[in-house]
């Protein structure tokens, strides 16, 4: 029998959860904790993670390692113990979170070279010749060093010779994504193909297209069909060079509170690992306090990792920090190109820079002497992933690694979510708050405007009276203006007045939203797109009128009723790509536009002097939703907007536009009464045991026939009650199955079923158990199956 040091647990990414057993030939070197390597998987071959050294098992017909992917694992300790607490707690398959962890060039064809960095006696004498730093290492020499016990890894270590990656994408040109051509070349491009991919109208990356089912070779037949239209960036060399630093930071003085936070948390730096909540008024000047708090950090040897909610935000947070750090601070996201992200990554990995700046993506970043955390609006659903899988939590992830490494974490907001509010009270978060702005700069005056008695008629009915003269008077004043409205497109949906016919999505049963932009219907769910109707399809009737509001159609309509108004729309539609949002915010910030239109994106972390009327144009749009946080996240967008007024000298005003102007939740939002708020919901959630007094676990199952979908649903529940009661969990209840509020979903019917539960670890290594013995969990294969621990998205 194999001896325990030549069997391999190995991480495959695949449906199965599980691990797998190899046999590492004796040729091979020993793999470290989280690196590459290709084993036999089924009939095919696939790139796996090792684990740990594995244990016999009698029975087992074992494959073996065929060979090494890298020269060495590329996690550090702590992120490849986050990356296995990641799958035992989220219920993911660990290739899954190792593979989320590192850059895209690991995800596709790479290679990687040697050169010499500086001169080695050794070196020299292996190579034959003297090599001099620069030099390229030739492959029989490294194949040499590695035969050699642990001398590859040891120059490598030592500095004598560095990896030089050539990524595939270097070749050419990278497009920083891609946009769809006319439906009629779509509908010809796949007709006489298997496969059939529904259009989009918003610029898609390489990923994104993956992601939705596309493959390298559609992706590359499309665009010689010229069915994709690649975009390519035309950009400096150097990583998002075109975000300017703001070099007036450094002459900022804090205020007594500002300067009492960091001075209380610098003496905790090295006490190990504390979690902190700084709760601040909106423009209370949290940032310029991180600022403060990573250069202590930084100066006492170690690094820096702060979290943003959007990648369209990082790019304003780096330029505050640049001020600060210059060169020694850096970004990870998305958005960025392969390239770019990987200069970055492996910049980071050397040591070159301290502080690192991005969404939850950048929680991977590989630092090493990792010193602080912040996350910055750490209430923000957007730092949950919910698809795809591993669907974790940014901000508890965060915590997470703040832990293994043993140091302070600050989590910072305006309005706190339930959760670490809840913590902070009861003593487990120690709380820090900040109460007033810097200058004496005071907080908006708001008012509430009734929509049931002062929306304009006609066609701007989505307009109060009192916001158009609020705005009049500003733009004449040459100050700026923000509008939020939470609803992208020129109008929700499109209806004959004939016959009350409402265009829907074929695939997800919702209704396709106008865009002028390319004349299309658009469903924002799968992202399919039709053209938009001349006639009735079910009438023939040529009177169909676009109903309801969008950021499009409000850009559309200002300046026809507003004297010198320069609209800027700042939705997920204007500001994709690379560069489009830090252009849309700098163009507002040097006045070249006077009134920034846009979604929730408009609601965070924007700082501009001259804003000094906020204008909310729907107020109740989404307290309706079928979600236990609503008014939550309503009131945080509320209170996070009205906060981007008056944050200079200048005195701000807040218009909320509302067909429900006695709510308690718009007037504690109106009053910035964060704590009047959290007092009266946290009891109603108490009262129904929701978090954060409970759990709560989303089953989501689906497949394209809605009767075998929902007996399997049904035998679903009744298989977990039997688990739930063998288990011993009692404190775990069922709630489901039911259709999902969005019960079909690019052409898949959808039903969910909850856990609410006061063990979730306990409930999610039963779930373990039981799919180890169960695979699958004995679901019919045309069912698919999702599991999101701690849901934010409830549809």
């Amino acid at each position: 029998m194999k001896t325990d040091e030549t069997l391999a647990e190995v991480a495959v990414s695949g449906p199965l959860r599980q691990t797998f057993i190899y046999r590492l030939p004796d040729t091979l070197e020993r793999p470290q904790p989280g690196q590459r390597v290709l084993v036999p998987f089924g009939r095919t071959r696939k790139a796996g993670y090792y684990i740990a050294p594995a244990q016999p098992r009698p029975g087992l017909r074992l494959k073996s390692v065929i060979r090494l992917l890298d020269p060495q694992s590329y996690f550090s300790d702590d992120l490849f113990r986050l990356c296995l607490w990641l799958a035992e707690y989220y219920f993911a398959n660990p290739a899954d979170c190792f593979t989320a962890a590192l850059p895209t060039v690991f995800k596709g064809k790479s290679s990687v070279r040697y050169r010499c960095l500086r001169e080695d006696d050794e070196l020299n004498q292996l190579s034959g010749r003297k090599v001099k730093p620069g030099d390229r290492i030739s492959g029989a020499v490294i194949k040499t060093m590695r035969s050699r016990n642990e001398m590859f890894h040891r120059l490598l270590d030592e500095g004598v010779i560095e990896e030089d990656w050539r990524l595939e994408k270097e070749r050419s040109a990278s497009p920083a994504g891609y946009r769809a051509a006319e439906i009629e070349l779509f509908d010809r491009f796949f007709k006489r193909r298997k496969t059939g991919l529904a259009p989009f109208d918003t610029l898609r990356s390489r990923a994104e297209l993956k992601a939705s089912g596309w493959t390298d070779y559609l992706i590359r037949e499309a665009v010689k069909a010229k069915v994709l239209i690649p975009e390519f960036n035309n950009s400096p060399a150097g990583i998002l060079d075109f975000i300017e630093s703001r070099v007036e930071v450094q002459s900022i003085r804090l205020n007594g509170e500002q300067q009492t936070v960091v001075d209380e948390l610098s003496k905790t730096i090295d006490d190990g690992f504390s979690v902190n909540l700084l709760h601040g008024v909106t423009g209370s000047g949290k940032t310029i306090v991180y600022c403060h708090l990573c250069r202590t950090v930084i100066e006492n040897g170690k690094t820096a990792l702060v979290l943003t909610p959007e990648i369209a935000l990082a790019g304003r947070t780096l330029a505050y920090f640049r001020g600060f750090f210059g060169d020694q601070v850096t970004i990870l996201h998305s958005a960025m190109t392969a390239k770019e992200r990987f200069e970055s990554w492996r910049g980071i990995r050397s040591g070159r820079f301290k502080l690192v700046i991005g969404p939850r993506s950048a929680l991977f970043a590989p630092l090493e002497k990792l010193g602080l955390i912040v996350v910055d609006e750490e209430h923000d659903s957007s730092y949950k992933q919910d698809n795809p899988s591993p669907r974790f939590h940014g901000r508890d992830a965060a915590v997470m690694r703040a832990r293994i490494n043993n140091i302070p974490i600050l989590l910072g907001s305006a309005s706190p979510s339930f959760e670490s509010y809840t913590n902070a009270k009861s003593g487990r978060y120690r709380l820090f708050h900040l109460s007033r702005r810097p200058r004496e700069a005071k907080l908006p005056i708001v008012h509430i405007v009734d929509m049931r008695k002062e929306r304009l008629k006609g066609n701007l009915a989505f307009f109060s009276l009192p916001l158009k003269q609020h705005i009049e008077s500003r733009i004449s004043a040459d100050e700026q203006v923000i509008l939020y409205l939470n609803r992208r497109g020129h109008s929700p949906r499109a209806k004959c007045l004939d016959c009350g016919f409402v265009p829907s999505c074929s695939h997800c049963r919702v209704n396709l939203t106008y865009h002028r932009s390319g004349n299309r219907m658009s469903c924002h769910y799968c992202g399919r797109v039709e053209a938009v109707p001349k006639q009735c399809p079910e009438c023939g009737s040529g009177d169909i009128m676009f109903l309801g509001v969008g950021t499009q159609k409000v850009e559309d309509s200002l300046p026809r009723f507003i004297e010198n108004v320069r609209v800027a729309r700042f939705d997920s539609d204007s500001a994709s790509g690379r560069q489009n949002a830090h252009r849309i915010l700098a163009g507002f910030a040097s006045g070249e536009s006077n009134l920034l239109l846009g979604t929730q994106m408009v609601t965070k972390g924007l700082d501009f002097p001259k804003v000094t009327l906020v204008g909310v144009m729907s107020a109740d749009s989404s307290l309706d939703l079928p979600d236990f946080r609503a008014s939550e996240k309503t009131f945080a967008r509320l209170l996070q907007v009205a906060g981007r007024a008056g944050r200079a000298e200048q005195a701000g005003e807040v218009l909320i536009q509302t067909f429900n102007p006695d709510n308690e939740l718009i007037d504690d939002a109106a009053r910035q009464d964060y704590d009047s708020f959290y007092d009266r919901e946290i009891r109603k959630r108490k009262a129904l045991d929701y978090p954060p007094f409970s759990r709560l676990v989303n089953f989501t199952l689906s497949g394209k026939s809605e009767s075998l979908l929902e007996k399997s649903a049904l035998q679903f529940r009744d298989r977990f009650k039997e688990k739930l009661a063998s288990g011993n969990l009692s404190r775990s209840v069922i709630l489901g199955p039911a259709p999902c509020p969005l019960y079909r979903l690019r052409g898949m019917y959808r039903r969910h079923l909850f856990i609410k539960t006061h063990e979730v670890v306990k409930l999610v290594r039963m779930l373990t158990v039981w799919e180890l013995s169960e695979p699958r969990f004995k679901l019919p294969s045309g069912i698919k199956l999702a599991v999101d621990v701690d849901p934010e998205d409830m549809m």
